[in-house]
């Protein structure tokens, strides 16, 4: 009697659905609670879960419809045993063990057809249930007020987008109700991400992070809270210093903001930007960098001089001592209250949002009839304008402009960088007006390379 071969490809099929539903389980067994009684559902149950499904599936060659009557009364089961839970525990109980054994059940079936989908599927389930910590500190952090006028944008959005008109409404064929709301929530998107990464991970971790997701945020708004530190303290060199680096770390990462943004509506712009964007980013950093050293510098040089104060007091006296540790705790207080704080507001309040969009409209407006009255030229007359207000509005429209055909690549490109450059002296004059004169100073230096670089790479070559 000739032996039958082996299916390598079942084989492949079960070795998957275990790999598969081990990786879950293993997963869901870490997190178990040792005082649960059903503390024992973990890697061989997520395993044998899985491999339930993909056994359902080979087997419909002989039983039509199995992995139905399977897949019901495994839903079953998971419904009784949830049932169980509830009432043999006191403390509550949460569902998510079973709804991913749903799922594991769901990846067995689909390892058969498509592996890699499944496979695919099953590390993502897994990183999903390892990220509660984080998800649970982040939930703690959100505020009522934020909750509701995140859900209300988002209501609005996904509501009014649909229903808006996709093409030009008014009589000049500049106006498209669609895109404008598009791009309002484009740029919400944006600073919504770094608005929650700034919440989550909290602007005092460090300066760093401040300037670089308040960049991608808002500059502006890292400027105005910086500036306001340095009014705050006035005599505080160590504020100062700091203040001047997040400010121009945070001009630095404005570019990646503005360049996703462009890109978004218009990508083959980005072939243009890439080069004078890099170009002007490059000395931004390198300042902020220096900014850095001299403020560590600092840091290292006042932490000796405070060192050698304190060896200097006579041990031997009480109160000498205890005067010490007195001023060792308001030095403390004093340097953590002195600690640079950055505020950005919520992006998704609809408020806000409608305000931008009303700003996006009158910059089209204002761009559109300029180079309709006064030729190519006026362009940059409204990128200096536009800039003085908001980077992004100006951005999104001259993009706009030049992805119809109303703007070549080198006039666009010019014009977003005479935007940038305009927004850069308001910068620099909010740090003098609200923070200082020697804030601004620092940072009107420190824009000069930014300056001469944009303009040479814009215009030059």
């Amino acid at each position: 009697m000739e032996a039958t071969p082996l299916d390598w490809t079942l084989i492949r099929s079960v070795v998957i659905s275990l790999a598969l539903g081990g990786l879950i389980g293993l997963e869901r067994q870490s997190h178990r609670e040792p005082e649960s009684p059903f503390g024992s559902v973990g890697v061989r149950t997520f395993a044998l879960a899985a491999l339930m499904g993909t056994v359902a599936v080979l087997a419909e060659d002989v039983l039509s419809g199995l992995v139905y009557v399977v897949g019901f009364g495994y839903v079953g089961l998971l419904v009784a045993f949830f049932w169980h839970e509830r009432r043999a525990t006191e403390h509550e109980v949460g569902i998510t063990t079973q709804v991913s054994a749903m799922v594991v059940f769901l990846i067995g079936v689909l390892v058969p057809s498509n592996p890699f989908f499944a496979a695919s599927l099953a590390v993502i389930v897994a990183a999903v249930l390892s990220l509660k910590r984080y998800t649970s500190r982040f939930v703690q952090l959100l505020t009522p007020a934020e909750i509701i006028s995140t859900m209300k944008f988002l209501l609005v959005t996904v509501v009014l987008l649909p229903l808006l008109p996709n093409q030009p409404v008014d009589p000049w064929g500049i106006y498209n109700p669609r895109e404008i709301w598009l791009l309002v929530v484009l740029i919400s998107g944006i600073s919504f991400l770094a608005y929650f990464a700034i919440r989550f991970m909290g602007a005092r971790r460090g300066l760093a992070l401040t300037g670089i997701l308040g960049g991608m945020a808002s500059s502006t708004a890292v400027t105005l809270a910086m500036a306001r530190q340095v009014r705050r303290y006035p005599d505080s060199r160590t504020i100062l210093l700091s203040a001047a680096f997040a400010i121009m770390l945070a001009t630095a990462f404005m570019f990646v903001r503005v360049t996703v943004a462009v890109g978004v509506i218009n990508l083959s712009l980005i072939g243009s930007l890439w080069i004078p964007f890099v170009a002007m980013a490059i000395p931004g950093s390198l300042i902020a960098g220096g900014m850095w050293l001299v403020l560590a510098r600092y840091m290292a040089g006042k932490a000796t001089k405070d060192k050698q104060e304190l060896l200097s007091t006579e041990i031997g006296e009480e109160a000498d001592r205890s005067a010490a540790a007195s001023d060792d705790e308001e030095d403390e207080d004093t340097t953590k209250s002195e600690e640079p704080q950055l505020q950005v507001r919520n992006p998704f309040e609809l408020v806000p949002a409608l305000k931008f969009a009303v700003l996006l409209m009158v910059i089209i407006g204002v761009a559109n009839f300029l180079q309709e009255m006064y030729g190519g030229g006026a362009i940059y007359v409204a990128a200096v304008f536009g800039g003085l207000a908001e980077t992004n509005a100006i951005s999104l429209a001259v993009a706009r402009m030049e992805n119809v055909g109303e703007l070549t690549a080198s006039v666009a490109t010019q014009s977003i960088i005479i935007a940038i450059l305009a927004n850069s002296l308001v910068k620099a004059g909010l740090a003098t007006a609200i923070g200082s004169r020697r804030l601004g100073l620092y940072i009107s230096l420190g824009l000069l390379p930014i300056f001469a670089v944009g303009l040479t790479v814009a215009f030059l070559l």
